[in-house]
């Protein structure tokens, strides 16, 4: 029972943190910015492009979008972030 109570208490602790350090909306637009001055991430269409932002108490998500494709899609979590662009497409090999 002991053991039970201190991984609880060992959980409890780490959601703790992870609430009080989940990046903010801001924080993701200024990945999301500092990607696109530096050519990693296409900007989104002017007329087509939205900007949608999650929040899941202890990490976040945010996702850019244009023409119906996700651009970037960003998770948040311990003032960390983890950013997935567009897959390249492949090339066949050659002969």
């Amino acid at each position: 029972m002991r053991g039970f109570l201190f991984l609880l208490s060992l959980l409890a602790a780490a959601a703790a943190g992870g609430y009080f350090t989940k990046p903010s909306d801001g924080m993701h637009r200024g990945v999301a910015t500092m990607l696109m001055q530096q050519g990693k991430v296409p900007r989104p269409d002017a007329a087509t492009g939205r900007y949608e932002f999650s929040d899941f108490h202890v990490a976040t998500l945010s996702r850019m979008s244009s023409g119906g494709a996700d651009v970037l899609q960003c998770w948040g979590a311990f003032t960390r972030f983890l950013c997935i662009g567009p897959a390249a497409a492949a090339q066949a090999p050659g002969p």
